[in-house]
């Protein structure tokens, strides 16, 4: 009698994560990770094509944890690059019961070029989300049709790439979020049983939805580069008024979804290494709830390119986004990475937007007297409980507004950091953009020097976009919201030589159909494609006619269906050393395809 053949011991993998390019040797560095049943160690074996050379080796992984049944391993990847694109193929093998194999492939760019980038941001479901109104995570389908076609060389993932939330509303936090008074909630103890049911559901959310296709095939094919969010935590966390963030609870929740954040999305040992990543800008004080320094990124996306990932979370407080200090640390690391005359680009990932349509009047409203009836009734009677969050009391979209940039309390700290990013741009010749994710609408943030200056685009230090690309996954927020954003999308000044406001790109709706009503903001899923003209066609042949001369004021630029960026990956302008700027947005939500309408704008590097 024969015996059933066990199942494979991949409990979830294989990730890819990059790390960074070597460019005095041409060595490209990057990792993957498998977590497996049992301990036993699996090994990696990797090759690809140098010249008419097959090159590839085998190794073994190294342990990043071992407990409860399960092993987590990392399996370092360095390629030599040379003068095209690589594919690299990997094969994983497991060892003992359930013993099974993995292969995949993915793609590293050119030595003298730069990558072609995937953006995305908020890859679940929050728990007040019917899934069945969606195809569930279908736009990675989408991905998968455009890298199959041109490959993504990286995605970077700019926040709660996993949803934590239902930890209070299915999980062992349930009981503790239904505790109507807040004070009682605060006062709960984190105990060890408590402790050890969280650590489970964390490392099984993961799992599962790392797991989840086709989101699993594109974490398998594309490496990632990524900085977390309140919902890799829980929604909120740090936004929460000081007394509730030290309660037991919430102190205890932030260490486990530390652990987890840090194996899965970084490949790293929750405590860190001896020898760390030389990706790493790790900051100088411990943060205040999660009791571990800030973890930013640097690296570099191929040649021109240089990005930071801003860890805009671990410092975090109701009142402060980052230590000075974990800006320093910034401004110091990027003082060196960027050369001038080398660096045409620094891509800039803040998790919230910075470049966004001001809420004061609504963050006034509810944090006055006039909501205080509603909490008691609230408190007493449960009645309201979706206006009212399951943590501090506060109303429910607070929290939310209090993490945005232009919250009243981070006001002074987030004008500080745009006009240190502009002296920064000045001083360097480098053009900066900020990629953003978290308000789960699409729309492009921009400051400019004033109309009046005169400046062309491609001219001016001041000009930088914040790209804003929400949700990949996650539901959109209804059409009248995204209307009233765009009501308020008014000429900002930022100071007597800056303005700021929102970019006309969406003049039509994804289905084809005109927008006459907001083309600011657009509430359908999407991500975000750049890619850098290198002066080269679509066809990697040099381009004729690259366009020069000075361009138009940067308050004048708009995008849209037609623009020819809208086709990158391909190339679309003229401009050399330009950005093409694609951001897809799905067509129906319903379609399991997850097609999408491609809007492309330009953004010019820093010429003198």
């Amino acid at each position: 009698m024969s015996s059933e053949p066990a199942e494979d011991n991949i409990l979830c993998g294989p990730l890819l994560r990059y790390t960074y390019i070597d460019h005095s040797k041409s060595e490209w560095h990057g990792s993957a990770l498998v977590v497996l049943k049992g301990a036993e160690s699996p090994t990696i074996s990797s090759s690809h094509r140098f010249g008419s050379i097959l090159a590839g080796k085998k190794q073994k992984g190294v342990l990043l944890l071992s407990e409860k049944g399960h092993s987590i391993w990392r399996f370092a990847i360095k390629v030599s690059l040379n003068d095209a694109d690589q594919r690299v193929d990997y094969k994983i093998k497991t060892y003992g019961p359930g013993a099974c194999k993995r292969e995949a492939s993915f793609w590293v760019p050119a030595k003298d070029d730069s990558m072609r980038i995937l953006f995305h941001s908020c890859n679940g479901f929050s728990t007040n989300v019917k899934p069945d109104s969606f195809a569930g995570p279908a736009l990675w389908n989408d991905v998968q049709r455009i890298h199959s076609e041109r490959a993504f060389h990286v995605m970077i993932g700019g926040g709660d790439q996993v949803y934590s939330d239902a930890v209070r509303v299915t999980g062992p936090l349930k009981a503790w979020a239904n505790e109507l008074d807040p004070k009682k909630r605060a006062k709960v103890p984190f105990t060890d049983p408590l402790g050890a049911d969280i650590d489970n559901w964390y490392f099984k959310n993961y799992c599962d939805w790392y797991s989840k296709e086709p989101f699993s095939q594109c974490a398998a094919q594309i490496p990632s580069v990524q900085i977390f969010d309140d919902h890799d935590i829980i929604d909120g966390f740090g936004s929460y008024e000081d007394r509730f963030m030290r309660a037991p609870i919430f102190l205890g929740l932030g260490q486990i979804a530390w652990k987890y954040y840090m194996l899965f999305q970084q490949h790293t040992p929750p405590q860190g290494e001896k020898h760390e990543d030389h990706s790493w800008v790790i900051g100088s004080q411990t943060g205040p709830y999660i009791r571990e320094p800030s973890r930013s990124i640097c690296t570099s996306l191929g040649r021109r390119i240089v990005f930071y990932g801003l860890d805009c979370r671990v410092d975090r407080t109701i009142d402060r986004i980052c230590y000075h200090s974990t800006y320093a640390a910034m401004f110091s690391r990027l003082d060196k990475e960027i050369v001038v005359g080398e660096t045409t680009h620094l891509i800039l990932l803040l998790g919230v937007p910075i470049a966004y349509p001001r809420l004061v009047w609504l963050e006034s409203l509810l944090s006055t007297y006039t909501i205080a009836p509603f909490r008691l009734l609230n408190k007493v009677f449960g009645l309201g409980g979706s206006i009212f969050n399951k943590f501090d009391g506060s109303a429910e979209l607070l929290d939310d507004l209090n993490d945005h940039w232009c919250a009243g309390t981070h006001k002074r700290e987030r004008n500080h950091l745009v006009q240190r990013l502009q002296e920064f741009s000045e001083q360097k010749q480098v053009r900066i953009t900020i990629l953003s994710g978290d308000v789960h609408l699409a729309c492009v943030g921009r400051f400019f020097s004033k109309a009046n200056l005169a400046i062309p685009q491609n001219k001016d230090p001041r000009y930088m976009v914040n790209i804003v690309s929400s949700a990949i996954t996650n539901a959109p927020p209804p059409t009248t919201i995204a209307n009233i954003l765009n009501k308020r999308n008014k000429l900002h000044h930022l100071d007597r030589h800056t303005d700021e406001n929102l970019m006309d790109l969406f003049f039509q709706n994804p289905d084809g159909k005109p927008n006459t009503v907001n083309r600011t903001t657009l509430p359908s899923r999407n991500y975000c494609i750049i890619t850098e003209h290198a002066g080269l066609t679509a066809n990697d042949g040099p381009a004729n006619g690259l366009e020069n001369g000075d361009m138009g004021i940067a308050k004048q630029v708009k995008g849209g269906v037609d623009h020819p960026s809208a086709l990158a990956p391909q190339n679309g302008t003229t401009r050399q050393y330009s950005l093409d700027i694609s951001i897809r947005a799905e067509i129906n939500p319903k379609d399991p395809d997850g097609k999408t309408t491609a809007y492309g704008f330009t953004i010019p590097a820093l010429e003198r």
